[in-house]
């Protein structure tokens, strides 16, 4: 007996002695910070562990024991027990069901097109304004932000309306993480909130109904919203500038368990603004990341914003476009009480399965509640000495829209012979229902008159008072399938075909003040379908290299009704484009394009209710965009374009100035960007660039121009571990230039210099 107890204990020591236990931490390799919840298993024992908040764990095992460590997105890793260092950095990588992000300086994956195909495999033109270069401007709203894309040209209308000209045309769709914002196809223009919860913006060029069904003509604008992340991270930027402009923004997110991810962001802008115009945007963003398997994840995110702005209808000029004498272009002759008021609701609900390495599921879910408010003094006119100015014509109107939308897509590869293939099939489906409301402005504030030098803008009180209510009930769905082809190293095919059906119903009800009903209006219905295609081929001689050709088109629905219930016919029309294309090493990216565009059946609005349908416009032109980082401490990005836009067959019969041939309104022939960065080792950086505009005209007569400009900027920051500090300068020679204009004579004027002290940490 005495024997045994002695072997067991000699036994035992062995095995104490050959056991042991270490301690490790776990970092993220890229910012270094700790990675929780992480799985750590011994594969001799099958006994394993977690990673506690600051990425430490304890295993026990013997010196030739194998380890895994292993998280969703990161690379796992193997270790023999007696190798385990006392850190190791974990190398961060996509979930293979995650979208993909086209970063600051790789455009390998083009999201846009749902099959996640490289840039070089791509027949289409995109344009990235990456979080790197939305930084270095110091971007805070969607207009300023895409002056950095290519060819696009932002336009803000009435101090709060964001739209563009992409290009040439006005017809494109904006999406918020792929989802359609309707509001942009109503009206061509909308309020849109401060980039606060913002990761970068994408913009794919032409036609793209095959994907994102109608009214894509110039192209696509999707703005990317942050993600919830594996790693404790979060950001608080705080920015003071001219006009009184106060901009804070803050964010945090990281995982709550092994399965379930966060990220929650605020942001507010209080200004003055320029021309006293005030501008106040406060909104907050909510998503949620959940993987209950490794072929699962359920994403739910919801974002909000309550923003106010004054109005700004510009400055009428006189018939050459000068400035009338003793006007200072600073005066805002709006009146005080004019407002624009925009409330808003959005939630998206994402479920993304993997049945097996060739086919995948996504389905997403969404719904919006828009609120716009929005009053002021639009028509301003000279008398006859042109001493005073004489507001003639208030006009107000408050939309409320409610828009259900769901897209299910499928994604499968398969192989026919030799030849690869990546498709894509789904299905989108959207419900919208708007009410505007509109009326009457009353009180002795109503077209008042105003001195052009030091005018008393308040003139008295003025209200809305609400007279009826245009309804709009529309549902659109669409079938579509896209296939790209790899049929060699050298060559690849994308085609795809959608098949659209439309149909709106429209009415006018009279109302009273307190909106309860007088008398239902007559219910016109304008139903349409519509088949979508696209064709495109990539021949790549080299690795680095590509050359691209694609024919699409684009339809419109028609939605507009005149006061007479005259119906227009739908908008069509259709885009060829070819261009080359190379990267190097995630250095130099560059992209060349041309293209002719053709539109038919275009309606347009001269006048308060006055319609017509002028006939068709063309819009043919060249793009060069290149981003370029030849050091690590060096990065440049510029972009020119080339665009002529003119309106072709036009029946004017109906009016004695001859159009054929005249350039369609806000559609300059250049338009320019750069930025130039440079940072020394020891965290100072400076920047320089701009954007250059040149003349365009402000309606389809041609009658009067906005004037060319340039504009310079600057920056200069300093950077030290997660701390930045930076003040950014724009229009460096103060240039006085024009922005926009409406009834042809109102001009815009853009802000004098400015500067924006910004200072952001990270952690």
């Amino acid at each position: 007996m005495k024997l045994k107890l002695v072997f067991f204990f000699l036994l035992s020591s062995n095995l104490l002695i050959a056991q042991k236990t270490k301690s490790v931490q776990l970092l993220n390799k890229v910012n270094k910070h700790p990675i929780q919840f992480s799985s750590i298993v011994n594969n001799n024992t099958k006994k394993g562990t977690t990673s506690n908040n600051k990425g430490f764990f304890n295993i026990v095992g013997k010196p030739n024991d194998t380890i895994n460590i292993s998280y969703i997105g990161y690379k796992s890793v193997n270790f023999l027990f007696k190798d385990l260092p006392t850190i190791i950095y974990l190398q961060p990588t996509s979930f293979e069901l995650k979208a993909i992000d086209i970063s600051a300086n790789s455009r390998k994956s083009v999201e846009l097109n749902k099959l996640q195909i490289k840039n070089l495999d791509a027949p289409l033109t995109t344009n990235n304004v990456s979080s790197k270069i939305l930084k270095l401007r110091n971007s805070n709203d969607l207009g300023s932000a895409v002056k950095s894309a290519t060819g696009v040209r932002p336009i803000n209308r009435y101090g709060g309306f964001q739209t563009f000209r992409i290009r040439g045309f006005n017809n494109f769709v904006l999406l918020n993480d792929g989802v359609r914002d309707e509001r942009h196809n109503l009206s061509t223009s909308a309020p849109s909130t401060n980039l606060a919860n913002v990761s970068h913006i994408e913009v794919l060029k032409g036609p793209a109904g095959v994907m994102f069904g109608h009214s894509a003509l110039g192209g696509i604008i999707n703005i990317v919203r942050k993600k919830p992340t594996s790693t404790f991270t979060g950001e608080f930027s705080a920015t003071y500038g001219s006009f009184d402009t106060y901009e804070m923004s803050a964010g945090i997110g990281g995982p709550i368990n092994k399965k379930l991810k966060y990220r929650v962001d605020f942001g507010l802008t209080k200004s003055n603004g320029w021309r006293d115009y005030r501008v106040n945007t406060n909104n907050a963003s909510f998503s949620l990341n959940y993987t209950p398997t490794k072929k699962d994840i359920l994403e739910v995110s919801f974002q909000t914003n309550n923003d106010i702005y004054d109005t700004d209808t510009g400055i009428p000029v006189d018939e050459n476009g000068d400035i009338v004498a003793g006007m200072d272009p600073k005066t805002r002759y709006n009146d005080p009480q004019d407002y624009l008021k925009h409330k808003r609701f959005d939630l998206q609900i994402k479920y993304k399965h993997k049945f097996n390495d060739k086919v995948k599921l996504s389905n997403n879910l969404s719904w919006s509640d828009d609120d716009i408010n929005y009053l002021s003094t639009e028509w301003l006119y000279f008398n006859t000495a042109k001493d005073s100015i004489t507001r003639g014509f208030p006009f107000y109107f408050n939309h409320t829209t409610n828009t259900i939308q769901n897209q299910l897509d499928v994604s499968y590869q398969f192989n026919t012979g030799k030849i690869k293939h990546k498709s894509i099939f789904g299905n989108s489906i959207t419900f919208l229902d708007r009410k505007s409301f509109r009326g009457s402005v009353i009180g002795p504030g109503v077209k008042t008159t105003i001195s052009v030098i030091d005018p008393i803008l308040n003139q008295g009180h003025i209200e809305a008072v609400d007279e009826r209510v245009q309804i709009r009930d529309e549902f659109n769905s669409g079938f579509y399938w896209q296939n790209w082809s790899d049929i060699s190293n050298q060559l690849k095919v994308l085609i795809g075909i959608r098949y659209d059906i439309f149909e709106g119903s429209y009415a006018t009800d009279k109302i009273n003040a307190d909106r309860s009903l007088i008398e239902a209006g007559k219910e016109t219905k304008i139903p349409s379908t519509a088949l979508s295609y696209r064709a495109g081929l990539v021949y790549q001689p080299s690795k680095n290299f590509s050359i691209f050709s694609s024919y699409s088109n684009y339809f419109k629905p028609s939605r507009t009704i005149s006061p007479s219930s005259q119906i227009f016919d739908p908008e069509e029309g259709y885009q060829l484009e070819g261009g080359i294309k190379f990267e190097k090493l995630n250095k130099l990216n560059i992209t060349l394009s041309s293209f002719y565009i053709l539109k038919h059946n275009i309606v347009e609005r001269n006048k308060v209710n006055e319609y017509r349908q002028i006939g068709e416009a063309d819009s043919k032109g060249i793009e060069l965009d290149i981003e370029y980082t030849p050091l690590k401490n060096i990065y440049i990005k510029a972009g020119y374009a080339f665009t002529e836009a003119k309106i072709r067959a036009y029946d004017a019969s109906d009016s004695q100035t001859k159009k054929e041939g005249n350039a369609l309104p806000f559609a300059p022939k250049h338009l320019a960007n750069m930025w130039l960065n440079y940072e020394l080792k020891n965290g100072l950086g400076f920047g320089i660039g701009g954007n250059y505009t040149s003349d365009n005209f402000t309606n389809s007569n041609n009658l009067y121009k906005l004037p060319s400009y340039a504009l310079l900027d600057g920056a200069i920051y300093y950077q030290k571990n997660n701390v930045r500090i930076g003040l950014n300068i724009n229009n460096i020679t103060n240039k006085l230039y024009f922005t926009d204009a409406i009834y042809e004579y109102q001009f815009f004027s853009g802000a004098e210099r400015n500067f924006r002290l910004n200072l952001s940490y990270k952690f």
